[in-house]
């Protein structure tokens, strides 16, 4: 798990750290984290990375997660929580994670290799009990982070979003605009630094909605529970293995640090794999190593020592291991990020004032009621800590003996060197490279990236524009039935086309088509190829899948720039046909207002979608109910083109 792991260390191994707070009590001018007075007319302005608490947002492990989530209870939830952050003087920024962090993309690999094993274990549990599965095995609804973005931003709560490296951009974003606290659950926040540190898993509103309370993180306590000088969290962070240095590439040096004396140390190979320490052990080994350095900006002799045991690629290793501590020292200090949103940009007050929540929007017919919340949460709560193991699978290739046990172990002589296998490349993704993208205008890309940062924009767009490339997460389905495609498949065609609306094929291939004819030769068509990265059945998450962009065939679409910018009555209706057109929609009847009414046209779209599929795959029409919720995703891509937002 390396540095991720320190944030589960510090629950169950520094008590002392963490502390209950009530949120309304710091609002009302209390000591924050037994540190500065804050003048109690001052709202307590808290920045949430959303990214560590979508299902607190979501309003706990609401039974029916496992179908697609419900609209009305995440609603009411939080409208709650807006109305017991405005009564009680709390102003919320929520900050998501828009950023494709290609830097990441091991970790999202392992992540999703461990959400599919969970998707199939809830198939199993569905099938053979017919009860809604364990709430330790909770797998978020398709597109419920940006659900809940646009409910935020209907109740009038603060929301942004990051677009390159989402924890510097957090960090940043915290200094740099006077927030009092951070609500987040993220081991990099923990070693960087930050003052006032909330846990978002804790974080819960009462019954009655006028409690909201959570815990708060003192990182001096858990420098004192490590004998460690909070001065050297950085060299810290950087040898317990991240996104840049990963643990596998520390595995040698982990074990090194226990020597071969250790009771676990016959467990360094079994089985071919490559074997991790457990996380509690590692991170008391180099809390110990980092302890005793006697100069810890010495990096050339630091880098010399951890990697003396390595047999491969020992200077790259170096690279990265200065790299990581490049990352986190600046983390930890008050600096500037090129890539930050700036308060100006996101819309933010210049100086802090409270949110104005309409009553009318508290009392909205389509809120449900949100008694029993806290009963929910508190049989999560109460859930004895085995019961958590299978939501925490390591990746098949790296194993822990936390998670296999110590029966059945192989037995290594105590002089018996490391193998090599401990040096081997831990890459476990294979990157293809594309044809670049065509030019889009400087004017869409300064709109793309102005919706992307204030939340306002379905983050695929501003990474299909910039990158050529988007991930998709794994979705609850069967793959054991081998007659159904995978929700990927059955939607590409709708991606494809919103792949060639957004760098105008259509227009291009027109333009091919008169250049041919003036040079009387075939038309060389622009090809654009968007990199897909997915994990279904019989496709693994470890390298992307080219997806090529379509035009339409029927008619030709607008360049972006007309449909994005254009403020025509004909442009409106270029929009709309557009949006259809993707929906295999576009007939005279659908595009005639006086037949179907706006506010009927996204099931209208669906249910003739529906048909569609039927025509192709008459066998697909039931499993099209179960995906209703993957078309929304894009339905919004499609509107979004537009100005209207959703």
């Amino acid at each position: 798990m390396g540095v991720q792991g320190f944030q589960e260390y510090i629950e169950k191994h520094c008590p002392n750290a963490v502390v209950p707070v009530e949120l309304q009590k710091l609002a009302r001018g209390s000591l924050v984290g037994g540190g500065r007075q804050r003048p109690p007319q001052i709202p307590l302005r808290l920045l949430v990375d959303a990214d560590n608490c979508l299902h607190r947002l979501y309003g706990g492990f609401y039974t029916d997660w496992v179908s697609g989530g419900q609209w009305n209870h995440m609603l009411g939830y939080l409208a709650a929580l807006a109305k017991t952050c405005f009564n009680g003087n709390i102003e919320l920024l929520v900050c998501f994670n828009g950023a494709l962090e290609k830097g990441r993309l091991h970790e999202w690999v392992k992540r999703q290799v461990n959400e599919r094993q969970t998707a199939q274990q809830i198939v199993s549990h569905v099938q053979n009990k017919g009860t809604p599965p364990p709430k330790v095995w909770f797998l978020p609804p398709v597109c419920m982070a940006h659900c809940i973005r646009l409910a935020l931003l209907r109740f009038h709560i603060g929301v942004v979003q990051t677009i390159e490296d989402h924890h510097q951009e957090v960090i940043a974003l915290f200094r740099e605009n006077g927030f009092h606290g951070l609500v987040a659950y993220d081991s990099d926040y923990a070693l960087c630094n930050i003052p006032y540190y909330f846990s978002a898993h804790a974080l819960k509103l009462s019954r009655n909605g006028k409690s909201l309370t959570t815990s708060q993180y003192l990182m001096h306590e858990v420098a004192k529970q490590l004998n460690l000088n909070p001065n050297r969290f950085v060299i810290f962070a950087s040898l317990l293995g991240n996104h840049i240095l990963p643990d596998e590439d520390l595995a040698a040096f982990h074990w090194s640090l226990l020597g071969p004396e250790h009771p676990l140390a016959s467990l360094k190979v079994r089985a071919h794999q490559l074997v991790l320490p457990p996380c509690d052990v590692v991170i008391r080994a180099v809390a110990d190593y980092v302890r005793n350095l006697q100069d810890i900006h010495d990096l050339e002799a630091i880098a010399k020592d951890i990697f003396k045991h390595s047999q491969s690629r020992t200077d790259d290793k170096v690279v990265r291991f200065k790299k990581a501590v490049e990352y986190y020292a600046t983390a930890s200090k008050p600096l500037h990020f090129p890539h930050l949103v700036r308060p100006n940009q996101m819309g933010l007050p210049a100086a802090p004032q409270m949110l104005n929540i309409p009553g009318n929007i508290l009392k909205c017919s389509h809120v449900s009621d949100h008694k029993g919340w806290d009963k929910q949460r508190n049989q999560m709560d109460n859930i004895p800590e085995g019961d958590h193991g299978d939501q925490n699978k390591s990746d098949p290739s790296v194993t822990s003996p936390v998670n296999q046990g110590l029966e059945g172990r192989g037995h290594v002589g105590v002089n018996a060197h490391i193998p090599s296998l401990l040096s081997m490349p831990t890459r476990n993704h294979m990157d293809i490279t594309t044809p670049p993208l065509p030019v889009v205008a400087p004017e869409v890309l300064r709109v793309a990236e102005h919706r992307h940062k204030k939340g306002l924009m379905y983050p695929y767009i501003y990474h299909v524009l910039t990158k050529g490339e988007i991930k998709l997460s794994v979705t609850i389905e069967d793959e054991a039935n081998k007659d159904l495609p995978s929700a990927v498949q059955l939607y590409r065609p709708i991606r494809q086309y919103v792949y060639g609306v957004l760098f105008s094929l259509a227009e291009a291939k027109k333009k091919a088509e008169r250049l041919a004819m003036r040079r009387n030769h075939l038309p060389d068509y622009p090809t654009v190829i968007i990199k897909e990265w997915a994990a279904y059945k019989g496709k693994s998450p470890h390298t992307p899948e080219l997806v090529e962009a379509l035009p339409f065939r029927e008619w030709t679409c607008p360049n972006l720039k007309k449909l994005w910018l254009g403020k025509a009555v004909e442009d409106k209706n270029w929009r709309m046909r557009a949006f259809l057109a993707c929906m295999r929609s576009d007939t005279p009847a659908m595009l005639n207002p006086a037949n179907v009414p706006t506010p009927l046209m996204v099931l209208c779209c669906v249910l003739r979608l529906i048909t569609w599929i039927h025509a192709e795959f008459s066998w697909l029409l039931f499993l099209c109910i179960m995906f209703i919720i993957l078309k929304y995703i894009y339905i919004l891509l499609l509107v979004i083109l537009g100005h209207t937002g959703f």
